[in-house]
């Protein structure tokens, strides 16, 4: 398992790529910290492309994916 977060974010672009969302605000992506064990990849899945899960892959690049469909949070002006 890697830990370098060179490796992490390499990780994340191809989950990105394999996922192919059609927007912005489709996945968000993220690590896990589980302690005693590796930190995983966590996406969150909009609701609205519920369909992306099938194509989420168990690992990539040596991290354990996990995911979820959520609301995904996202940041506003006021």
């Amino acid at each position: 398992m890697f830990s370098d977060s060179a490796d992490l974010m390499v990780a994340t672009e191809h989950l990105l790529e394999a996922l192919d969302g059609p927007s912005d605000r489709a996945v968000s992506i993220g690590t896990f910290f589980r302690p005693g064990r590796p930190i995983a990849i966590k996406v969150c899945i909009s609701p609205s492309f519920k369909h992306l899960k099938a194509k989420v892959p168990s690992s990539v690049d040596g991290f354990e994916v996990l995911s979820e469909v959520v609301p995904i949070p996202f940041a506003s002006n006021f």
